[in-house]
């Protein structure tokens, strides 16, 4: 008999019960296509049955199951949370859908990582914990630490799509598709999904003063670094330049892709320091896209200083979300190959653009010609079925999923969507750990799941994964803002305008919430313009707090009124949007006492005129 099991032996033998549970669960359509969650749920289950339930602590799961490297630091990388949470979310829909029926319930409450084993039965029946004392099935008295109530889905019919979804994936691939492990594998799927091509080539020299052929060689590969932390790219690596024939492959082919080379020239100077001319070059028609030289660089004792101006500058105009690379490799996607993976993902930025920033019918007319009249959301939830293991494919879908859902009738997502949405981001910082990208995600929606705790965490790791991705670093700053930490997220935020971010009304709107929750009456009264000029539901909330703050009461409870007759929920779709704007408890109940002031509950009794 195995330990812990004694009590149940004669009536059903514990451990082969939940092992065949664990089989049955490993087998469906989401574990079967997230090697990950599989190795996580395979491993606490194994060593509590094992009666090593105490070692289940974080560190022992990243290393042990996950792969991370003896120097996993868990205070610095989420991942064991992250996919803890990812792991109750995919045991609830399993046992909410095709799991229903299963006499054995595998459960991970909250708050550790040790599992928890139920038998359903007539008398719903607990299963002991192995580290626990025994429960007979059909006894009436069942120990609560035993049995832990378990979060269903509000909405099953949404854990059952994207159940039903992942099994088609599986269906007509025929084999799974794993994270991309190697540089061949991460370059495979980068020309399926027909990303932009960037190569770095060889810098040269001229004049006297001019830096080494080795210092250059070193600022080479420091800008290779560099740009590799940007997604939606593939970077050549050193030695690897693309040669005439792969460049007229790529832009000829069926589908094309935008090839780009950054080439330069340093130049010696009589004082002593050095220029460097930069130029990125566009191989697909010849054409220079973007130039700039930089002069007053030191070789020398100086150089790591010249490099680090070098690259934070070159960096930042080339490869940011709103660089020259992604602007006008986006523009010839949508032009030239927009039924590919890439063509879908420059597709998903111009709606977001638009949704975020217009809400006339011209606009949104304008939007559909730039973007071909593509379905966003089919052609994401096509790319992420056809190519699962592309992980930028799930953090733009959730990333589209939550825009949309703020911009609809009833613009505060619901539990169910939130839900799906988590499991896109999730999957993303699965497939791709070192995405700045996929973890701004992944902050995002925690924030709006009501995880400000979470979204912090994951925020602060897309920060360290790209420094220079300051459009990342902008949102982190909403992400900041959202959770509490108002100071903090200002001053990225104002730090990643100052860089070139793109100012959104989306990021407007909690600046404009930053300052009513610090009462700066300088703040509030400079973002009014803005705040008026693009009015989503949002902004229009942080202009009626706004308003408040500077005792415009009038004008705010004609904003408040415009927001209750608008919205298809009324005043209940106001207040959850602002607890998912605002999850920090304190600060939502600041916001809505002052919604309240200004006739909140008040309008919400006033018969609505008819919309349209």
């Amino acid at each position: 008999m195995e330990a812990g099991v004694e009590g149940v032996a004669d009536t059903v033998d514990a451990s082969a019960g939940v092992r065949a549970a664990l089989d049955r669960v490993l087998a469906s359509a989401d574990f079967a296509s997230s090697p990950r969650l599989a190795a996580f749920l395979r491993f606490v289950v194994e060593s509590t049955l094992d009666g090593r339930a105490d070692a289940l602590k974080g560190y022992t799961i990243a290393v042990e199951a996950l792969g991370r490297p003896p120097s996993f630091d868990p205070q610095s990388d989420p991942i064991v949370r992250v996919e803890a949470t990812r792991l109750r979310r995919a045991l609830e829909r399993y046992y909410a859908t095709v799991g229903a029926d299963d006499p054995v319930v595998i459960d991970v409450p909250k708050g550790g990582y040790v599992p928890q084993f139920r038998v359903r039965g007539p008398d719903d029946a607990a299963l002991a914990d192995p580290d626990a004392s025994a429960v007979l099935p059909g006894s009436t008295e069942v120990p609560a630490e035993i049995v832990r109530p378990r979060r269903l889905l509000p909405a099953l019919a949404a854990g059952l799509a994207v159940v039903v979804t992942a099994g088609v994936g599986l269906a007509l691939w025929g084999t799974e598709i794993k994270a991309p492990r190697d540089a061949a594998s991460a370059a495979a799927t980068a020309d399926r999904i027909r990303l932009p091509l960037v190569e770095v080539r060889t810098f040269e020299a001229s004049g006297e003063g001019a830096p080494s052929i080795t210092e250059l060689r070193a600022i080479e590969e420091r800008m290779r670094d560099a740009f590799a932390r940007f997604d939606f790219t593939q970077v050549r690596a050193a030695g690897a330049d693309i040669h005439e024939g792969a460049v007229a492959e790529a832009c000829a082919a069926k589908v094309p892709r935008s090839v780009f080379s950054l080439a330069g020239l340093a130049e010696g100077r009589p004082d002593g320091t050095f220029s460097l001319a930069v130029r990125l070059t566009d191989r697909c028609d010849g054409s220079i896209v973007w130039s700039t030289m930089l002069d007053g660089l030191s070789g020398a004792g100086k150089l790591a200083e010249s490099e680090q101006r070098v690259i934070h500058d070159v960096a930042v105009a080339v490869m940011e979300g709103y660089g020259v690379v992604q602007v006008r490799a986006r523009a010839q996607a949508l032009a030239r190959a927009p039924a590919s993976g890439y063509g879908c993902v420059a597709a998903a930025a111009a709606q977001r653009r638009s949704d975020s920033q217009e809400t006339r019918p011209e606009m949104k007319a304008e939007t559909r010609q730039e973007t071909r009249g593509i379905n966003v959301d089919e052609c994401l939830a096509e790319l992420t079925r056809r190519d699962p293991a592309f992980a930028l494919g799930h953090a733009v879908r959730a990333e589209t999923q939550l825009q949309r859902t703020l911009h609809d009738d009833t613009p505060a997502p619901s539990e169910a969507e939130l839900e799906v949405m988590l499991d896109e981001a999730e999957r993303a910082v699965e497939l791709a750990p070192a995405s700045a990208y996929a973890a701004r995600a992944l902050a995002l929606v925690q924030l709006f799941a009501g995880e400000p705790d979470e979204a912090v965490t994951t925020a602060e790791r897309a920060l360290r994964l790209n420094p220079l991705d300051f459009d990342v670093a902008a949102t982190v700053g909403v992400v900041f803002i959202g959770a509490g930490r108002i100071a903090e997220g200002e001053a990225l935020l104002a730090n990643a305008r100052r860089e070139g971010a793109v100012a959104t009304p989306f990021r407007d709107s909690y600046l404009a919430l930053a300052a009513f929750l610090r009462g700066d009456l300088i703040a509030a009264q400079a973002m009014l313009p803005q705040l008026t000029l693009h009015p989503t539901v949002e902004n229009r909330i942080a202009l009626a707090l706004s308003l408040h703050a500077l005792g415009r009461h009038s004008e705010e409870r004609d904003v408040v009124n415009l927001m209750v007759h608008q919205a298809s929920d009324g005043a209940d779709g106001v207040r959850r949007l602002v607890t998912r704007l605002l999850p920090s408890k304190d600060h939502a109940s600041r916001a809505l006492a002052a919604l309240e002031s200004a006739g909140l509950s008040a309008e919400a009794g006033v018969g609505k005129p008819p919309r349209g």
